[in-house]
């Protein structure tokens, strides 16, 4: 029991030793934080904010930017319909238009010719544009194809020649 005791009490003088040299080393580390933080609140700021300005041009390119891109090419769309075209609205109905006003377009749908007056943000596409622009896809296409087949032929007789 002797043995344990003076163990317990040598234990407990270094312990109390450690504490008071921790509680010292920590008092002179705060001071010496508090020094540095000082001097550098800018950077601290900096590094703050930095992550949510990043977060938010990243947010501003891979969402809001393309849905502006979208929105614009729509109101273009719809600013370039034209009397004849063929159009299908938000609400999937399907004619042709015979009226364009300053807000709203009249078309002509269904066997009995029935005519409807829609507002023009309702227009979802233009079936004549989206066809239009697929027979020049489709022709482009075809030229490029022919010029490189014309371009392979050139090339062909030339090595014949030499």
């Amino acid at each position: 029991m002797k043995k344990f005791t003076r163990f317990a009490a040598g234990m407990t003088a270094a312990f109390t030793t450690a504490g008071a040299f921790c509680l010292q080393a920590f008092a002179e580390g705060e001071a010496a934080a508090q020094t540095q933080q000082q001097g550098a609140t800018g950077a601290g700021l900096l590094a703050s904010v930095l992550p949510l300005v990043i977060a938010l041009i990243l947010m501003w390119l891979l969402l809001f930017r393309p849905q502006q891109k979208r929105d614009k090419e729509a109101q273009q769309m719809r600013d370039n319909v034209r009397v004849g075209d063929e159009i299908c609205t938000a609400g999937g109905l399907v004619g042709i238009v015979i009226k364009i006003t300053e807000d709203t377009v009249v078309i002509e749908t269904g066997g009995e010719r029935s005519k409807i007056r829609v507002k023009k943000w309702a227009i979802h596409e233009n079936i004549t544009q989206i066809e239009e622009a697929q027979a020049a896809e489709k022709a482009r296409k075809a030229a490029k194809k022919k010029g490189i087949a014309a371009a392979g032929i050139d090339t062909e007789e030339k090595s014949k020649k030499d």
